[in-house]
């Protein structure tokens, strides 16, 4: 459906470095990575609004490398909408009708279900000035689908968003692309929004291409500590492999033994990766666990952040879990406090070398 053979542009003193990647038709696609490492540029490149000096851009399996965007059958939105404020909401949505020789009247009709879908229509004949950020969003998004494309490109389109807003349009686009049939590239560097909508996940930094893959693995099991830290893995830890039994290794933290699976011999450094909602923190007197990788400690802090809290527990090494800051209640959490941590090999992820 789109695929990136090789591709580098220049843009200034920025570089977008022989990147090659496919995207398939209906995959819902997110490209993440910190401000500045060429995210947007990757959809703009899509788009038609950058050529690049080296490789090739295919779209549905031609090459469109040279093909003006206007072309491409492809919508982006971007973050800041884009809308032009001296129309009224429904003329906005059917602007692009219009481009493609509609009339106006017609291109009203056209769009008057596309308002009613988007849960707009109530909005038709006001203005951008007078709309929310959320209201605004909609507005932009139904604007590119009206010219029915079968590949949508959005650029952080819910960065500007608060976050009962952003909860309600993750629905639209969880449904948009669910009932369409379209085929989503989205860029992003909230974590949270590739958890919820990704059906794979390219991580771009410093302009390169640094790991690509199905949604679960990259945010899961990423393949270096670099990626594991952008995609928010809490606990990073470096060790070495003491012994390995038929791909079940023991791994010394220099603090901490872990138990977890793994072809590393033994002698090979690790690092490994756990997530803090696979940490089960109980205190003292609860009922004990059978997961392999048990071990005591003491609460060194806990902060709260909206309905959970993280809890930071010495145990020989530093380790973060999460619970419900009603957990945290209920059980008389705080600093000083003795917890067992239990954690199953299996959600230990090993990175080699």
């Amino acid at each position: 459906m789109i695929e990136f053979d090789q591709v580098s542009l220049a843009l200034g003193s920025f570089r977008l470095n022989n990147v090659s990647l496919t995207i398939n038709r209906g995959d819902y696609y997110f490209i993440v990575g910190p401000s500045g490492a060429g995210k947007t540029v990757i959809l703009e490149a899509i788009a038609g609004l950058h050529r690049p000096r080296r490789g090739r851009v295919l779209l549905r399996g031609e090459e469109v490398t040279a093909l003006p965007p206007e072309k491409r059958r492809v919508a982006l939105v971007y973050q800041d909408y884009s809308l032009f404020p001296h129309m009224s909401v429904i003329d906005n949505v059917g602007y692009g009708l219009r481009m493609q020789g509609m009339g106006r009247a017609d291109a009203r009709r056209e769009v008057a279900g596309l308002l009613a879908e988007f849960g707009i229509a109530h909005l038709a004949d006001r203005y951008p000035g007078t709309l929310s950020g959320g209201e605004q969003q909609r507005v932009a998004l139904a604007r590119a689908v009206a010219v029915k494309p079968d590949i949508l490109l959005l650029d952080e389109p819910l960065s500007a968003l608060d976050p009962v807003t952003q909860e309600k349009f993750i629905l639209d686009l969880q449904r948009l692309h669910r009932e369409d049939d379209l085929t989503i590239v989205q860029v992003s560097h909230a974590r949270r929004e590739a958890h919820l909508l990704a059906t794979r996940i390219a991580v771009i930094i410093d302009g390169s291409l640094v790991e690509e893959g199905e949604a679960d693995v990259v945010l899961n099991r990423p393949r270096s500590r670099e990626v594991a830290s952008f995609v928010g893995i809490e606990n990073i830890l470096d060790g070495a492999v003491v012994r390995n039994e038929d791909g079940h290794a023991t791994v010394d933290l220099g603090g901490q033994v872990f138990e977890a699976v793994t072809d590393a011999p033994a002698g090979e450094e690790v690092t490994l990766c756990i997530r803090s909602d696979d940490i089960i923190l109980r205190v003292p007197g609860s009922t004990r666990s059978s997961a392999q990788n048990t071990m005591t400690g003491t609460i060194t802090r806990v902060v709260e952040n909206g309905p959970v809290a993280e809890v930071k527990v010495d145990c020989g090494v530093e380790l973060t879990a999460v619970l419900t800051r009603r957990s945290v209640r209920d059980l008389s959490l705080t600093a000083g406090t003795p917890v067992t941590l239990s954690i199953k090999a299996t959600a230990v992820h090993v990175i080699r070398g």
